[in-house]
This record gives C-alpha cells, sequence and structure tokens, in this order.
C-alpha cells in the first residue's frame, strides 16, 4: 500500500448471470427426469413379468381342465342316479333305491361296486381290472364261465363298443348276465344276478344299467 492512498477493497464475485443458473437447472431437471425414466423402465418390466406369469398360469389351468375327461351331458333317467369315475373313464346309472357298496379288492381289480336290492337277491357288480387279453375272441374263449352252464352269449354293440354278452345259470336256482368291455388294456365287466324266477321281473334294469354304460 502506498503512502496516502486509501485502502482497496476487494469486490465480491459477480451474481450467477442468468444464462448460468439456466444451466445448471437443466442439468438438475436432466438428472430428474434420467432417474424418473429408470423407475418408469423397472416398473414396465415388472408389470410385463406378472401380465406374462397369469397367462402362463392361465393357459395351463385350461390345459388341465381340457385334458380332464367329461361325463355324458344327457339328463338321468328319473328313478336313477348316475356315477362317473374320472381316473378309470366310465359311468353309469344304477336305480336310486338299491344300496351301493365298495368292497375291499385287490389287484389286478381296479374298482369294485356292488349294487343290491332290498329284500332280494338281485345284484349288480361293475368289475374294472387290467388284462393282458387283446381281443373279446380271447376273452370269450377265456373260459369265465362253465360252458354248460351258458344259455347264450355273444358279441353286442353298447354306446359304439363292442363287448362280450354272455347268459348263464347258477347252481341251484340262479341265473346271470355279463356283459364285458375290453379298452385300454383293462375289462370292464356288469355282472348281473339274481334267480330264476326273479330274472324277468328285473331284465329292465339290467337292460337300463348295461345300455347306460359309457368309456371314454
Amino acid at each position: 500500500m502506498r503512502g496516502g492512498e486509501a485502502p482497496s477493497h476487494q469486490k465480491p464475485p459477480p451474481p450467477l448471470l442468468s444464462k448460468e443458473r439456466g444451466i445448471k437447472g437443466v442439468r438438475l431437471l436432466s438428472n430428474f427426469w434420467r432417474g424418473e425414466r429408470f423407475n418408469l423402465g423397472v416398473i414396465s418390466v415388472l408389470v410385463a413379468l406378472l401380465v406374462v406369469s397369469i397367462a402362463f398360469i392361465g393357459g395351463c389351468t385350461r390345459q388341465s381342465s381340457a385334458e380332464e375327461p367329461s361325463p355324458p351331458t344327457e339328463p338321468v333317467t328319473p328313478g336313477y342316479i348316475r356315477v362317473y369315475d374320472y381316473k378309470l373313464g366310465y359311468g353309469f346309472e344304477y336305480p336310486e333305491d338299491w344300496e351301493m357298496q365298495v368292497p375291499q379288492f385287490e389287484s389286478p381289480y381296479e374298482k369294485v361296486e356292488v349294487f343290491t336290492k332290498e329284500g332280494e337277491p338281485t345284484r349288480i357288480v361293475i368289475l374294472v381290472k387290467s388284462t393282458n387279453l387283446k381281443s373279446l375272441a380271447e376273452v370269450k374263449a377265456f373260459g369265465y364261465i362253465d360252458s354248460e352252464s351258458i344259455l347264450k352269449d355273444g358279441f353286442v354293440e353298447i354306446n359304439d363298443r363292442e363287448a362280450y354278452e354272455v347268459i348263464f345259470e347258477q347252481y341251484p336256482d340262479g341265473k346271470a348276465r355279463w356283459v364285458i368291455f375290453l379298452t385300454n388294456n383293462k375289462e370292464y365287466t356288469i355282472q348281473c344276478y339274481t334267480t330264476e324266477d326273479l330274472y324277468v321281473a328285473s331284465e329292465e334294469i339290467f337292460d337300463h344299467v348295461i345300455n347306460s354304460f359309457v368309456i371314454e
């Protein structure tokens, strides 16, 4: 400082120009929007994954439902009850006033159902079992029934499926009728039993159960 000179004062820095403030503001705004776009991108990806997952689960559900066999849609005959086995793929009708029983069974049987009429020896038995037989001719020749007891036998068609039918006597006063279907490496058998004097009266019920039998 020179003698006699007034002390100098440092000038404060000039204020930011409006242009500089604008540039900083643009940078802050740009950073903000970059963050927003990142968050929106993440949210969009998550939403897309959720939609794909729902569509996949829905498709699996529809496919699973489509593979499950459906029972017949015809109305049930008055006085009868319809049963349907989804696993083995068959169904039929039986009289509503008959009692149904499912006894214990062992391989090769896969299903045994017994239907009895109260106060009578009349009954119907439904059997499903695995088999190595390949044709109904083999079923007929297998010898399930003593040939001397057979009253009538032959091949019949029921609900578009061929079956072997046999009517025979049972000692001492019984009479029976069997119908055997062969498909899916299984024998589906309807066995109808009663006495000789009740056979004619029971025949209408036997016919109905047999003719209502369907196999998918």
